[in-house]
């Protein structure tokens, strides 16, 4: 094989990867970019849950998933509700002190926590969505 094939061989494979690479990470990159975009000096709802809980927090994850996903649009003051995955944000699992899921983090414009819940309610939960109302309309 002579140094062309080889060069082309190489280049090939190299662009073969990026693309497979590119291809894998692509949602991780979209989901970061709409999360960014969701954050820009305005009061944001961060939802922390995980994808994959293992057998014992199943229960609990997923009750948290449909109390959210059934809270009334009207009661959440306007404010966006922003699902994050935990283990893939971890800048913001840092920055406001996400240690476990399920976990709610009401966040005024200037990134400053104003209301959190991150130890939740066995029953008639996961969370005390009433007090995240009211911190809601203390915001306003």
């Amino acid at each position: 094989m002579n140094t062309q094939k080889r060069k082309a061989v190489w280049l090939g494979l190299i662009g073969l990867i990026l693309i497979v690479l590119g291809i894998k990470y692509m949602p991780f990159l979209l989901a970061f970019a709409g999360q960014q975009s969701g954050m820009n000096d305005k009061p944001v709802i961060l939802f922390f849950n995980v994808d994959k809980p293992c057998e014992c927090m199943v229960e609990l994850t997923q009750r948290a998933e449909q109390q959210i996903a059934n809270w009334p649009v009207e009661l959440q003051g306007g404010i966006p509700v922003m699902r994050i995955a935990m283990e893939q944000r971890k800048d913001l699992e840092m920055k406001y002190g996400v240690f476990r899921a399920p976990c709610l983090v009401l966040v005024d414009s200037q990134g400053q926590i104003v209301w959190r819940q991150d130890y939740p309610m066995i029953e008639g939960g996961p969370f005390k969505l009433e007090e995240l109302e009211a911190a809601i309309a203390a915001l306003e």
